[in-house]
């Protein structure tokens, strides 16, 4: 394997008062319940919204520590976040990425963010944890989610849901997926892929079987259809603990992944996530778009601003909101947002219908053509 460029990282004084350089650093005892987030400063509002509904829903008798793992987020937001979190059971601390990866650089590639790295880094960024939960910045928690950490991963790197949006695709939606995750990520049953925003994590059995540097060598081979999430599962081909999709519900983007993305999954898939609707435990706000912060007609909207409404960041939250409805570029964009999901997709399905040949070979092109995926 072709060894990582190493260098030496310069911390941030304006923010080395909070930030902690290794994990040993953080004060916080990491006991029993630890939940992780990667996150920069522009997803702080929403990151605030997710650890509001964590603390409004955990177990007073369980102690609930996040660590947010982070390269930018100012002092400023880690102080308000510091003030949110702070309970007798709930405590949050802010790990310097750079300075706890010591000499190892991240790669640039240009479709990675730097924080989309940080999930298969955790083994190795917290290797005093053995166990965590891993959530996404955009989601929020509706049940304890001491439920999730209690699952038992022991023999296994992690649990997770499998991904219904991925399995409908797979049968019919865009019949290109099933043989890219067969051919390019080497998968025994593609139906066995997860989504990877959140994650039961077994840090000390991801340790023992995978190094860091073999997770970043893999992230740069070649442009992932869905970057770091089909790096894990290129990783754990199948080798995982399910867990009900009620603790990674995705919610009904834009109105149309139940009816036309998921209704082509097999039964059991389609059941489960029926059932993950009638009572999540998470609601995952994943998609490119049609997120409840920009359309409060988005599914479950209604469950983020329940939680939002005690975030010391609604005023920011809200302005976003009436920024994306009231100027000229947030109509524009959702005019573009109309025209293809509620114009064009439609109208693609009529012509196209899932499954066929011609189907496939129009997606296929525009793949080819370096076209992007849901």
């Amino acid at each position: 394997m072709k060894p990582l460029r190493k260098t030496t990282h310069v911390r941030n004084p304006l923010s080395s008062t909070m930030l902690a350089s290794s994990s040993v650093d953080l004060d916080l005892p990491l006991t029993d319940v630890v939940i992780v987030f990667a996150c920069s400063e522009n997803f702080v509002p929403y990151l605030s919204v997710a650890i509001q509904s964590i603390i409004e829903n955990a177990n007073a008798s369980r102690r609930y520590d996040v660590v947010v793992l982070t390269r930018n987020i100012s002092p400023a937001s880690m102080i308000t976040l510091t003030r949110q979190a702070k309970s007798d059971n709930v405590g949050i601390g802010f790990l310097d990425v750079d300075a706890a990866l010591g000499e190892i650089e991240l790669p640039h590639h240009g479709h990675f963010r730097p924080e989309t790295y940080y999930r298969l880094l955790a083994p190795q960024l917290l290797p005093n944890v053995d166990k965590a939960i891993y959530l996404d910045s955009d989601l929020i928690v509706c049940d304890d989610i001491a439920k999730l950490f209690d699952v038992d991963v022991t023999g296994y790197p992690l649990a997770a849901t499998r991904d219904a949006d991925t399995i409908g695709q797979i049968d019919g939606y865009d019949t290109t997926v099933g043989p890219y995750l067969a051919r390019e990520l080497g998968m025994k049953d593609p139906h066995d892929y997860f989504q990877a925003g959140v994650l039961l994590m077994n840090l000390a059995e991801l340790r023992r079987t995978v190094t860091p540097e073999e997770f970043l060598e893999l992230s740069t081979q070649r442009m992932w259809r869905w970057l770091d999430q089909d790096v894990l599962n290129k990783v754990v081909n199948g080798n995982y603990v399910r867990v009900h999709m009620r603790w990674n519900y995705l919610m009904d983007w834009q109105h149309l992944r139940r009816t036309h993305i998921v209704s082509n999954a097999p039964a059991d898939v389609r059941a489960e996530y029926e059932e993950a609707a009638t009572d999540p435990a998470i609601i995952h706000f994943a998609g490119p778009d049609n997120r409840p912060w920009l359309y409060v007609d988005a599914d479950r909207a209604d469950d983020f601003w329940r939680y939002a409404m005690r975030s010391p960041y609604l005023d920011e939250i809200r302005g976003q909101l009436e920024e994306s409805r009231a100027t000229a570029s947030g109509l524009a964009k959702r005019l573009q947002v109309i025209v293809l999901y509620k114009g064009i997709m439609p109208a693609f399905d009529k012509t196209c219908p899932p499954g066929t040949m011609r189907r496939k070979a129009i997606i296929s092109t525009y793949m080819g053509l370096g076209g992007s995926t849901l």
